[in-house]
């Protein structure tokens, strides 16, 4: 059966290994008057929840729907070994050919042998499960749409546990930023009130003073109440940058996205 992966499709729903594989050349057979046989770096391909669906091809020959779209591109031929390069250099290595998605092991709703049940339709990864569809969904037998829902409900629990790590990533960087900005500060005012101090008990300063030791006192800030949580809500991005900005002295560097920017201003205000 002529089945060629197809590199728009997603990866998780294609099952991608590499091995040598013996092969007899006829023709150096012939010419020695014995079998002759090479090795050959093969790719073979299979599909979740389709045990008749399978392929196997040379690591090195074309793969015909990549090449296409590359050279669409202007770009170079691509090989199943290019194609599939994780796979492949994993089994230069020596080591365990790596499975695109989150292995089964992973799943905390699959038994163990609901596990094995799986892997022996090929189905190795939380993502494949998650992708059946149509006649590979009904391979799974009855709850096998349940099965498809726990796995895709993990996925999505798993995408909004990165989504607050990354943004609590994001609010720790702007933090760290804003309290060095603010140490900044601090050490500027502390300069300011010992030239003052110096000044004021008759020490001559080499330096000139570009303002009169009076002008270098400072007004007590007006004491202004934080803004709410839903204040800070409604606020859009450059209000919060202008909030952040009148706490800590200065604009938050960078680029932070709205989220980054609500997050570090409840934090100034300490509200939730």
């Amino acid at each position: 059966m002529n089945v060629h992966a197809n590199p728009n499709a997603n990866y998780h729903t294609v099952n991608v290994s590499f091995r040598s594989h013996a092969q007899l050349d006829e023709q150096a057979s012939k010419k020695a008057g014995r079998q002759i046989w090479t090795e050959i770096e093969v790719c073979d391909i299979s599909f979740p929840a389709n045990r008749q669906t399978k392929a196997t091809f040379p690591a090195h020959e074309v793969e015909p729907n990549a090449t296409r779209e590359s050279m669409v591109n202007g770009g170079p031929e691509v090989t199943y070994a290019q194609l599939y390069n994780d796979q492949y250099l994993a089994f230069k290595n020596g080591s365990a050919q790596p499975v695109s998605g989150t292995p089964l092991s992973e799943a905390p709703f699959l038994s163990e042998a609901k596990r094995r049940e799986l892997k022996a339709l090929n189905i190795h990864t939380v993502d494949a499960l998650a992708s059946l569809d149509g006649a590979q969904l009904k391979q799974l037998g009855m709850g096998g749409r349940e099965l498809k829902n726990q796995a895709q409900a993990y996925l999505d629990n798993a995408a909004g546990s990165a989504d607050v790590t990354g943004l609590a990533a994001q609010v720790a960087l702007l933090q760290q930023q804003l309290a060095e900005e603010r140490r900044l500060r601090e050490e500027d005012a502390k300069a300011a009130l010992n030239k003052r101090e110096r000044i004021k008990a008759g020490e001559k300063i080499d330096e000139p003073a570009d303002e009169d030791a009076d002008d270098l006192e400072t007004e007590e800030p007006e004491a202004i109440d934080p803004p709410t949580a839903e204040e800070i809500d409604a606020m859009d991005d450059e209000a919060l940058k202008g909030y952040i900005a009148r706490e800590t002295g200065s604009r938050p560097r960078g680029n932070p996205n709205h989220d980054t920017l609500v997050a570090a201003a409840k934090e100034l205000a300490m509200v939730a």
